[in-house]
């Protein structure tokens, strides 16, 4: 979907103004079964997922599946016959597996399980599908969600979709693109993963606006800890993401996480933030206000799931005790009426920078991703120089300089990404001179941006345009801290608070 607009703003002194041309963004929210189909627009269901009667073989990878859930939603006339290869990470005995492999079998003969073993406190948390289609094309989706009930139908998920992909030309085995690599050095992670990575190979990544942000088990040295966790990350929003100079100002990194883990303030303030702080243009290392979404009791309370869907948000006690002195300061309640989301609980997580503005907030980057906040979903480092990442997870990295190459041929196309809300879907920057886009740094990422220094007059011809990729930021800015003197309250999973829910539930035991 492309949409473009002229300027309709003018600033104090005269600008140059050029046309807007809006990006279709590969991110957006699931539907909500209890908020009203305006506030859906642009939604996805589990069913616009996997319901394509075309659909040839389905990848499943999660931490939690609830099989006969998931095949109610795969279309009718071929439920019976999908060949469909599950990869999970419940938490079951032996006993217990082959219990539930056997029952899968019987009602389910073309569905195989395979449960993904964990050390020590990592988990299988990833939650992404394959899908296959009989034209031959392929479809890569990462998400918030597990595969249950309760987590599709009035929680705050995230999708992104890679959209369909098609066979290389010649069906090389060849890598195409660094997102592809990634990908398949994750997969590769997983016991009986051929048949699957065989088929991913023939296909072309090269178009995917993301950069893979994946977590596997290990312990990684020198190189080698680049590419996993919190590290991934660091090196990718050092080597990729350049942010304009008018945006780096008052810019706050957001966590909006679907829980809290037993993390240290040493961690937090120290190498994870400062993984969130890193791009490609910095000069004088400055850190942004560092700032954390998560809901507060009456949040829990008012939601459409009432205090049932506290038992999603597992942050107990006896962690938030030790973490209380660090992390109130940069706490901020659940609050979601621009996004559509007031009552849906949030079980996204994504991380983001931006910067508010009167003309709306600006993205530098956004991260939509299966990782809690929490050392062995990210990775932390050990004695000796060791990153020691525990869980499986999965994320995708996205910023406007993936987007730069999406010009037409007589064009530069310079992109931002702002947030997008339920009344303003389509937000216009006001300010629309071409300066706006000069970076610090010597150059861009982008292969069709002018030097600042050519003189040549080569690009006199080209149209400059600005394009726009709309983020729908599941919570609402600015944020809001919490008020802990007018009696807001962490939710706490094994802690007792007042009040019924729509339900008229109690906690009360």
């Amino acid at each position: 979907m492309r949409l473009t607009i002229n300027c309709l703003h003018s600033l104090a002194r005269p600008k140059e103004c050029v046309p807007i041309r809006y990006l279709e963004s590969p991110i957006c929210l699931t539907s909500v079964e209890r908020a009203p189909s305006s506030l859906n627009v642009g939604c996805v269901t589990l069913k616009s997922l996997i319901g394509d009667p075309d659909l040839e073989l389905m990848v499943q990878i999660n931490f939690m599946i609830d099989v006969p859930y998931v095949m109610s939603h795969v279309n009718e006339s071929i439920r019976d016959g999908l060949k469909t290869i599950v990869y999970h990470g419940l938490r079951l005995s032996t006993t217990e597996v082959m219990a539930l492999n056997a029952t899968i079998a019987t009602r389910y003969p073309r569905v195989s399980m395979h449960s993904v073993p964990v050390a020590g406190m990592g988990t299988h948390h990833t939650k992404a599908m394959i899908l296959f289609y009989r034209d031959g094309t392929m479809q890569l989706v990462i998400h918030t969600a597990n595969m249950i009930e309760r987590d599709w139908r009035n929680k705050t998920q995230g999708v992104f979709r890679t959209g369909r992909l098609y066979k290389k030309p010649g069906n090389t085995g060849l890598s195409t693109c660094a997102f592809e690599r990634d990908l398949l050095e994750y997969l590769d992670r997983y016991f009986e993963h051929e048949q699957v990575t065989s088929r991913v190979r023939q296909y072309d990544f090269s178009k995917i606006k993301a950069v893979l942000i994946a977590s596997a088990p290990g312990k990684y040295k020198g190189p080698d800890r680049n590419r996993w966790g919190h590290f991934k990350l660091r090196a990718a929003l050092r080597q990729q993401v350049e942010v304009p100079r008018g945006l780096i100002p008052g810019s706050k990194i957001i966590s909006s996480i679907g829980s809290l883990g037993k993390v240290s303030q040493d961690w937090l303030r120290g190498e994870f933030e400062a993984s969130l702080n890193s791009y490609r243009n910095s000069k004088n290392f400055s850190l942004a206000d560092l700032c954390v979404v998560y809901p507060t009791a009456e949040n829990v309370r008012t939601s459409f799931e009432g205090w049932s869907m506290g038992g999603s948000l597992p942050f107990k006690s006896t962690a938030y005790e030790k973490q209380a002195h660090y992390l109130n300061p940069i706490l901020h309640s659940w609050r979601g009426l621009k996004s559509g989301r007031e009552r849906a609980m949030p079980h996204i997580k994504t991380f983001t920078r931006v910067t508010s503005r009167t003309d709306g907030d600006h993205l530098a980057w956004f991260l939509l991703t299966s990782a809690n906040l929490s050392k062995p979903a990210w990775g932390e480092m050990k004695d000796g120089g060791v990153f020691d990442v525990k869980s499986y997870e999965l994320g995708v990295l996205i910023f406007p300089g993936l987007f730069e190459d999406c010009g037409e041929p007589d064009e530069i196309l310079h992109v931002s990404m702002m947030n997008s809300t339920v009344l303003d879907p389509y937000p216009e920057p006001s300010t629309l001179a071409l300066d706006e886009f000069d970076l610090e740094a010597t150059g861009s990422n982008s292969n069709n941006s002018v030097e600042k220094d050519d003189t040549s007059g080569e690009h006199d011809h080209l149209r400059q345009t600005i394009g726009v990729v709309p983020i729908r930021l599941p919570y609402d800015l600015p944020l809001r801290k919490y008020d802990f003197a007018m009696g807001d309250h962490v939710w706490l999973v094994d802690k007792q608070f007042p009040g019924k829910d729509d339900f008229g539930h109690t906690l009360a035991p």
